[in-house]
């Protein structure tokens, strides 16, 4: 088995990631180096200050990507996915076709949220994904503000049975000593599905590689490898 990042923001030129096809390049030649040979592109999502992607958008420019990939005799696999950001809006939508799961092809779906407290839209929005069928996975609950300030609500949301992918970042220091320390915490006490890059650009590879070798030190290879490979590997299907 390789391993697989499911947050990234590799897809050039469509958000606050990579800007040009060589930034992308570089970014995922990195990750190869370290093992990483399955990437699912997950470009924000229903986030206005980005334009709206639709999946059919996230799927043409994965594949243009991948053209400059072979191109340059980088051997990896890319598949879509996205980023998305729960509002109101996703209250509204008359189904879930413009819901980015992993693969397009799997009840799973990425989400954020960025509001200082867990909003009462929130629960309505994940009501409304798991009704439909999906598995929510919440990015990043360490970055959170909510979390930030009462770590223990993440046991609320578990009893939502939401999922949660850690960043690579925090662990590598992205975050300060509060965003490492909180990483840390969830990492060890085995909170996390999956573990991501969310690489935005080149100047972001030195926290994430860097996180990735704290983890190790941490919880241990085993571990590492369940958070990177097998519990990945049932979203690539």
């Amino acid at each position: 088995m390789t391993r697989i990042d499911v947050h990234n923001h590799f897809l050039p030129g469509v958000d606050d990631g990579c800007k040009t096809p060589l930034e992308s390049i570089t970014c995922l030649r990195a990750f190869w180096h370290r093992g990483y040979t399955k990437f699912f592109v997950t470009p924000h999502t229903g986030a206005m200050e980005f334009g709206d992607l639709a999946p059919a958008e996230v799927t043409a420019g994965l594949e243009r990507l991948q053209k400059f990939l072979v191109a340059d005799g980088i051997e990896v696999q890319l598949r879509p996915g996205g980023e998305l950001r729960l509002s109101p809006r996703i209250l509204s939508l008359p189904d879930t076709s413009r819901i980015p799961t992993f693969g397009l092809n799997t009840p799973y779906v990425l989400v954020d949220l960025w509001e200082p407290d867990w909003p009462w839209w929130a629960d309505e929005c994940i009501d409304w994904l798991q009704a439909r069928g999906l598995t929510v996975i919440l990015a990043h609950p360490e970055r959170m503000d909510c979390l930030r300030l009462n770590p223990d609500f993440i046991d609320d949301l578990a009893d939502r049975d939401l999922l949660f992918q850690g960043n690579l970042g925090p662990l590598g220091g992205s975050e300060g000593e509060d965003g490492r320390g909180l990483a840390e915490r969830y990492l060890l006490e085995h909170r996390y599905f999956m573990l991501g890059s969310d690489c935005h650009r080149p100047d972001h590879l030195p926290s994430r590689l860097g996180g990735l070798r704290r983890a190790v030190d941490l919880v241990g290879q085993d571990k590492v490898d369940e958070l990177t490979m097998i519990n990945p590997g049932k979203l690539w299907v």
